[in-house]
């Protein structure tokens, strides 16, 4: 509330009155606080979206069928080379744009049905070069858990793929 508080000075013959205001800000520093407790309630804090990984258990390593799997070696210009089994001449491409790799993968996973009779055999072997980046190896990560692909190997590329292609240096 504000007061007025009038002051009498008596200078020479005039009194003189003068008018000062004073306001008390006790309510309105009390609803800033209700407001930015309000506020902080209110407001949601981001959530980590962390890409869950599952690691196998120490242990010799197992070898898998040539048929099963299919390698992706992944390159500049979110382009990923791909082949299957042991066929290093027969390598193929696909781009992140339009579900290419997605597509590639499902028509994989369709192949191993066929053969196994299940798909949950299906491995993956992601192999990224000196040119790919950090984000088409998550999404070539996340591709997999799109997919429910449970076997899949982060590597790198083996001298006879290097020696294909100066591209993969």
């Amino acid at each position: 509330m504000a007061e007025i508080i009038s002051n009498k000075a008596a200078k020479g013959k005039h009194p003189r009155r003068v008018l000062s205001t004073k306001v008390d800000l006790t309510p309105m520093v009390d609803l800033g606080f209700l407001l930015i407790t309000f506020f902080i309630i209110t407001t949601t804090m981001t959530k980590n979206h962390a890409l869950r990984l599952d690691l196998p258990a120490d242990g010799p390593s197992t070898k898998a069928a040539v048929s099963k799997t299919v390698t992706l070696i992944l390159r500049d210009n979110n382009t990923v080379d791909y082949y299957n089994g042991d066929e290093v001449g027969k390598m193929a491409s696909v781009t992140f744009k339009d579900n290419g790799l997605r597509k590639m993968l499902i028509n994989k996973k369709k192949m191993v049905q066929e053969r196994w009779g299940t798909d949950t055999v299906t491995t993956v072997i992601i192999k990224p070069t000196s040119l790919s980046t950090y984000s088409n190896v998550v999404a070539s990560l996340n591709e997999m858990q799109i997919n429910d692909i449970r076997k899949f190997v982060l590597t790198d590329l083996t001298e006879e793929e290097k020696k294909l292609s100066p591209k993969y240096q």
